[in-house]
C-alpha cells in the first residue's frame, strides 16, 4: 500500500505543467486605474493592458490593448463604455439604441448600443469606438475634463478624465507601445 501511494505522488508530481496563474499589476492615476495582466500561454507571454474608470456597479469607460495587437501610432485601441445589470434586470442602454458622447468643449460623436444576455443570463450593453474613430475620441479625452454619454436624449453616465493621459501612457507602455498619436 505504501508503494502504491508513493507511486501516485510521483505520478502526479510528473503529470505535466499546472494551469498558468496570471501575474497582475495595478496603478492609479486620478479617477483612472491601469490593470496589466500577463498570462503564459505555453507558447508566449500574452500581456493585456487596460486603462479604465467607473465600475463598482456603475458603467465603465475603458481602453484596452494587448502586446499581440497592432498599436499606436498605426492603429489605436478601441474606447468602450460598458454596462452590466444584475440577473433578471435590463440594462439602461438597450440594443440598437442611438447615443452620443459629449465633451466639455462641446465636441461630440455618435454611436450605437450593442446589448445582449451573457452566458450566465446577465444583461450586458456597450458601445465602442474602434480605429480610426478611437484616435479622435482618445485625443478628445486627453484635452477635456469630462465625457458624458447621452442615450435617448437623457444623460446616461458621466466619466471624469483626470488622470486619463497618465493611465493611457502607462497602459500603452506596459504592452510595448508608446503614447504616440495621442500624446505628442
Amino acid at each position: 500500500m505504501l508503494f502504491s501511494a508513493l507511486g501516485l505522488v510521483a505520478f502526479t508530481a510528473n503529470a505535466g505543467p499546472s494551469t498558468p496563474h496570471p501575474q497582475t499589476d495595478f496603478w492609479e492615476y486620478g479617477s483612472w486605474r491601469v490593470v496589466a495582466e500577463t498570462i503564459d500561454t505555453g507558447e508566449d507571454l500574452r500581456r493585456t493592458c487596460t486603462a479604465l474608470t467607473g465600475g463598482d456597479g456603475a458603467p465603465t469607460l475603458s481602453v484596452e490593448i494587448s502586446n499581440g495587437d497592432g498599436g499606436p501610432p498605426h492603429t489605436f485601441p478601441s474606447v468602450e463604455v460598458r454596462e452590466s445589470a444584475i440577473r433578471g434586470y435590463p440594462t439602461r442602454m438597450q440594443d440598437s439604441q442611438p447615443l452620443y458622447i459629449r465633451f466639455d468643449d462641446e465636441d461630440s460623436m455618435d454611436a450605437t448600443v450593442h446589448g445582449y444576455l451573457d452566458e450566465d443570463g446577465f444583461a450586458q450593453a456597450y458601445f465602442r469606438f474602434d480605429h480610426p474613430d478611437s484616435q479622435w475620441v482618445l485625443l478628445a479625452m486627453r484635452r477635456n475634463h469630462q465625457l458624458d454619454a447621452v442615450v435617448a436624449h437623457q444623460p446616461f453616465a458621466t466619466f471624469f478624465l483626470d488622470g486619463f493621459t497618465a493611465a493611457y501612457v502607462k497602459a500603452m507602455e506596459q504592452c510595448g507601445f508608446s503614447g504616440a498619436g495621442v500624446v505628442d
